[in-house]
């Protein structure tokens, strides 16, 4: 049964809601968000009352997000409050004249399942064994150490954006020694949990809106335009770059750094400081941009409860990821999954022809999974419809080069027609790698010629490569009576890219 389920979440600095739909298959997508700026713990660090002003603007941004969820026919909207409302002593009181006035119950959470939540988040959308999830919040900073897909510490320490600007830095202008105070403080925190002093050069996992700001200016000045930020990567020196920029510029000045919203310009940089000091702090050589955190920390424990998962982890992220994207977009499963089995049964006989690693096995076996969403646009051009779904279909599990390599492998695995475009994607791919996609996609388009009748017809293959060329001999299946011969479209094609005949037979 399909369900539609509204998840809020309710922060020092924000308010944020994505609206996901739950489809009788068994996918999911979503189908909306909505963000609105309300500082709610503005001058709470001063006498710890959230402010009429501030109440009152969120209460405005929370009856447009009930408008939001009638519009769109909500079954359940499920909404959790933070570190705002947590540590305010009139917390409790703001939750009530909520529900009075909007129809929205929140549940204040801990800060340990507000750690949790966004562990859900990370886990459950990046491929990562062993990291240290951080989540910058308004009011708060999540710290969890992840070891083989598991929590092994956590902590929600109260210091966030908004109330260390408050506390440290004051209004206006940024002064250096207030800002290495800060550091100095916060430092002294990571120092008393214990837990971080044996942990060396694992990989950072931020979330929140100064570490996606963080990403935002690192991707303006290298110009990247891929629109999506999560698994975003950067390395220790860049995170210092955008560290410094914002330090040392005014207020006015970091208003007008490209990437950074102006309504952020004033904490952005206390909200670094949690960053800053903690990849310092284990000597961490990258960061990971994450744009799941809390929300779809709180979807993910709702729809795998949902679907029955023992656990409230997938088993492997790009597996799920890709397996949700062929349901969403209504493709043939039986023929995506054989077609991959086809093109992984030739890539490994033919090493010796093609020498690509096991990289670009990973490329292929997603390129070959994902080669004919594009019908679920129109039959007509299809590869070129999947190319465009591809780059926008928030595939988990991959970086965003391995996702444009993929996307061209579905975008060329009918013909070549994406030659020219590949130019437009030198940030993310060389032109050997354009090369090797091109290798990619003919396995694709040879395997699926060899299934294009009927599923199962040919069961396997069989792969030689010798001074007369490349032979395919193929598998029967279905317990149909082989013909003599199998002539493929592309084996001029093929030539051209491996300087091999291709003879295809039973």
């Amino acid at each position: 049964m399909e369900e539609k389920l509204a998840i809020i979440d309710l922060g020092s600095n924000s308010v944020r809601m994505i609206i996901m739909k739950i489809y009788e298959n068994g996918s999911y997508k979503m189908i909306d968000q909505a963000k609105e700026m309300v500082r709610l713990s503005e001058g709470t660090s001063q006498d710890g009352l959230l402010h009429p002003a501030a109440i009152d603007r969120t209460i405005e941004a929370l009856k447009l997000f009930r408008r939001f969820t009638e519009n769109y026919s909500v079954g359940r909207t499920i909404a959790v409050a933070t570190a705002g409302v947590r540590n305010a002593t009139n917390g409790g009181e703001f939750i009530n004249r909520v529900k009075e006035e909007t129809g929205i119950e929140f549940d204040v959470i801990p800060g340990e399942m507000e750690a949790y939540y966004d562990y859900l988040g990370v886990v459950n959308t990046i491929d990562v064994e062993n990291c240290i999830i951080l989540d910058i919040g308004g009011g708060s900073t999540e710290i969890v150490r992840v070891e083989k897909r598991r929590i092994r510490n956590s902590v929600s320490i109260p210091l966030g954006a908004v109330n260390m600007t408050e506390k440290f830095l004051g209004k206006g202008e940024t002064e250096k020694e207030k800002l290495e105070k800060l550091e100095k403080h916060f430092r002294e925190k990571l120092k008393d949990l214990g837990w971080l002093d044996d942990v060396s050069d694992l990989p950072v996992v931020g979330l929140g809106g100064s570490v996606r700001t963080v990403a935002k200016v690192n991707k303006r000045a290298k110009g990247y335009f891929l629109e999506g930020l999560h698994n975003y990567m950067m390395d220790s020196c860049e995170v210092q770059e955008v560290y410094r920029k914002v330090a040392d510029s005014k207020l006015s000045e970091r208003k007008e750094i490209p990437g950074l919203q102006k309504d952020r310009a004033d904490i952005i940089a206390g909200g670094l400081v949690p960053l800053k000091v903690l990849m310092d702090y284990i000597g961490s050589k990258t960061l990971v941009v994450s744009g799941n955190g809390l929300r779809e920390g709180v979807f993910f424990k709702q729809y795998l409860q949902k679907l029955g998962f023992k656990e409230e982890l997938v088993t492997n992220v790009l597996q799920h990821s890709i397996f949700n994207t062929l349901k969403k977009y209504d493709a043939g499963i039986q023929h995506s999954y054989h077609i991959r089995k086809l093109c992984l049964e030739m890539f490994d006989q033919l090493q010796d022809l093609h020498c690509l690693g096991t990289n670009h096995r990973k490329l292929l076996e997603v390129g070959a999974l994902l080669h004919d969403i594009g019908l679920y646009l129109d039959y007509y051009n299809h590869h070129s419809h999947g190319f465009y779904l591809a780059l926008n279909s928030g595939i988990n599990g991959i970086s965003n080069k391995e996702l444009v390599n993929c996307a061209f492998i579905i975008g060329m695995h009918r013909s070549e027609t994406l030659k020219k475009e590949w130019g437009e994607y030198k940030l993310y791919m060389t032109k050997s790698d354009y090369e090797a996609v091109k290798k990619l996609s003919l396995f694709v388009r040879i395997a699926e010629e060899l299934d294009r009748n009927e599923y199962g017809s040919v069961a396997g293959i069989s792969c030689r490569l010798d001074n007369r060329g490349v032979g395919i001999k193929l598998i029967p299946g279905n317990e149909k009576e082989p013909g003599n011969a199998f002539s493929l479209k592309c084996e001029k094609d093929f030539r051209k890219a491996f300087g091999k005949n291709l003879e295809v037979f039973y």
